[in-house]
């Protein structure tokens, strides 16, 4: 007797590919990349055609980074579209929305140091960060620096502020003569190691607060003062920008929105242009991403609970260490993403080091589903050839030896030699990602191509790619 399975969400048809594979939720699940040059069309393509997509599922919600300017009113034209304008939550300095990104984090100071450092990551699109041996340090150092400080702070009002942190690291006694100085004493650095010290703790929180007691009150005023100012300078860069601005606005004050609101369905989109604003528009995207993760990964998701979205067209604007081990993770939970970005260079710069070029190879390696829109360098079409693979080809060839006689010569005796190989050769070469894909606009009837990769799993085709045309319409 065969059992009844009732149907599940993960079953329900997104949309089809010309082969007449159905793409359904499950596949989504598996996450999505796309990439292509500048002017390739993939926002208007394939961007198009899985934004439409994923909106019009009902049981949809999500979190669109919007990195450029223009990307609000793609939005919400396609929200309009889907019937659902009332589920797009707009965030951004135009907006009454508020986030505090501290308070998501929750009261752990590792946690909140974690968090600081992986958003940070974002700043300055990789320039400011240093790879290997000598980057590790002083992150190290800078990790220390911040836990030391959260725990104290933590343990002294109960909640921590990107203010008081701020406050504490500046206040912190240079010199052991310090110490016994009266205005030292009354200031608030000390009085806020007098309130640590006060009321129940526990035997982990009394441990913790003994290592930060040494650190800042032992270690820190006998540190050389120049490492003690380089250490100073990495965790201000941080610090400066969650105390200054509109991030200090946006996401260092109350809370009015958070990821939460996308398991009823709804869908946050940051609008934050990067060309605009700089280095706080990376630092609250980030953020927005990171915690939105951080989220996902902590519910326990159950059938028919909405799905989780993160979108990032310029993605290589909020990519961090981190991206990589929650693809790997967030399918159980009912998460993925969607990343759009021109090339590896474009990850690789923003992850630089030799750890950072494995990150984003780990991260690539966790999409399932790859589109390649017109490829503008040769490493890029090399990595999505390299995707599709190789195939058994059969190669003729043949020569023929000058005659051996005049009559042969002139009757036509020929001596062709013939020989047959077969060898793997790859199946689509190089160029099939430079060149011949239509790039959209009325030049191209408004269609744009691309090559879709199904990594592990081969198109009813046989083969585990297809050409795939997308409509800008």
């Amino acid at each position: 007797m065969r059992l009844f399975r009732p149907r599940s969400m993960h079953d329900d048809l997104l949309s089809r590919w010309p082969s007449g594979d159905p793409y359904c939720v499950k596949d989504l699940l598996k996450s999505v990349s796309i990439m292509g040059a500048t002017g390739s069309g993939k926002t208007s393509g394939s961007g198009l055609h899985f934004a439409r997509a994923i909106i019009k599922h009902p049981n949809s919600g999500g979190l669109i980074l919007a990195s450029k300017p223009e990307e609000l009113g793609f939005f919400r034209k396609i929200f309009a579209h889907a019937g659902r304008s009332g589920d797009l939550l707009v965030f951004g300095p135009e907006e009454p929305l508020r986030f505090n990104f501290l308070d998501s984090l929750g009261g752990d100071a590792r946690n909140i140091t974690h968090g600081l450092l992986t958003i940070a990551e974002s700043l300055n699109g990789g320039e400011s960060k240093g790879g290997g041996d000598d980057g590790l340090f002083w992150k190290q150092q800078a990790e220390r620096t911040l836990y030391n400080a959260i725990e104290i702070l933590r343990q002294a009002y109960g909640r921590v502020t990107a203010p008081e942190i701020l406050r504490f690291v500046n206040t912190a006694a240079t010199h052991p003569a310090q110490l016994k100085a009266d205005d030292w004493i009354a200031g608030f650095h000390s009085q806020t190691f007098a309130l640590a010290h006060k009321g129940e703790k526990t035997a982990v929180e009394r441990f913790d607060r003994e290592l930060a007691t040494e650190f800042w009150l032992g270690e820190w005023p006998a540190m050389p003062e120049k490492l003690r100012g380089s250490v100073i300078a990495y965790v201000m860069g941080i610090l400066h920008v969650f105390n200054s601005g509109i991030v200090r606005d946006l996401v260092s004050t109350d809370t009015s929105v958070s990821p939460a609101v996308m398991d009823q369905g709804k869908w946050v989109l940051v609008n934050m242009p990067v060309m605009e604003l700089g280095e706080s528009a990376r630092f609250i995207l980030a953020g927005w991403k990171y915690l939105t993760q951080r989220h996902v990964l902590k519910r326990h998701a159950k059938p028919g609970d909405p799905f989780t979205v993160i979108w990032a067209d310029e993605a290589q604007t909020c990519v961090n260490s981190f991206d990589a081990s929650y693809l790997a993770m967030c399918r159980s939970h009912l998460g993925c993403m969607v990343y759009l970005t021109q090339s590896l260079h474009s990850y690789y710069h923003a992850l630089p080091g030799q750890a950072g070029r494995h990150a984003a190879d780990a991260l690539l390696t966790n999409f399932h589903i790859k589109v390649f829109h017109a490829i503008g360098d040769d490493q890029t079409a090399q990595y999505a050839a390299s995707l599709v693979g190789k195939k058994l080809q059969s190669f003729i060839g043949g020569s023929m030896p000058p005659a051996d006689t005049i009559y042969d010569e002139i009757m036509g005796n020929s001596k062709f030699n013939g020989s047959f190989s077969q060898h793997f050769e790859q199946s689509l070469q190089n160029s099939a990602f430079m060149s011949g894909l239509r790039t959209g606009g009325q030049a191209n009837g408004l269609k744009v191509d691309g090559i879709v990769v199904r990594c592990g799993e081969p198109f009813s085709t046989g083969n585990n790619w297809q050409w795939v045309e997308f409509s800008q319409r």
